[in-house]
């Protein structure tokens, strides 16, 4: 058992029907002139199998190192990358599943480091910016609206 009396690690599964076919809602999560509008705000270069890259949010003043270990055109997306902690990185795997209305969307999220607090915090931080990606890439690939939900999800001198 954890110190939180887990009897594994926490592992984020957030999941969404996007109504696109899943070449689109693919190429939209590897091609870093789409995902630059809904996600993150700079890429190294795009996703492909093995590359290694830098992804930056410069609102937050932040980057994290991925290296891409899994690519199944349109089926299945697998990195590691080294949000919250570089010496430790979290493996994310996006699955891709057809559906006769569009393509369900469903983002895997483990391996996080740190005590059992620490790892449900980022556990719960990483769900919630999943679900905020795939409320933005939903909205981009069906309504062609950008969402500024992870731009806005933490205002710059927020005071609560």
């Amino acid at each position: 058992m954890t110190p939180l009396g887990l009897s594994r690690a926490p592992a984020v599964q957030v999941g969404m029907l996007i109504r696109r076919p899943a070449g689109d809602v693919f190429t939209a999560l590897i091609d870093p002139a789409v995902t630059t509008r809904f996600w993150f705000t700079k890429s190294s270069g795009p996703v492909v199998p093995g590359a290694r890259l830098t992804w930056t949010w410069e609102m937050y003043d932040v980057s994290s190192e991925v290296s891409v270990i899994g690519f199944e055109q349109d089926r299945r997306l697998r990195f590691t990358w080294s949000g919250y902690d570089p010496s430790h990185p979290a493996t994310v795997e996006f699955r891709f599943v057809p559906r006769a209305e569009g393509t369900y969307v469903h983002v895997t999220e483990t391996g996080f480091s740190g005590d059992g607090d620490t790892q449900v915090s980022r556990a719960l931080d990483s769900t919630q910016g999943f679900t905020f990606l795939l409320s933005s890439l939903k909205a981009f690939l069906e309504h062609d609206v950008v969402l500024r939900v992870v731009l806005d999800a933490h205002p710059a001198d927020l005071q609560i």
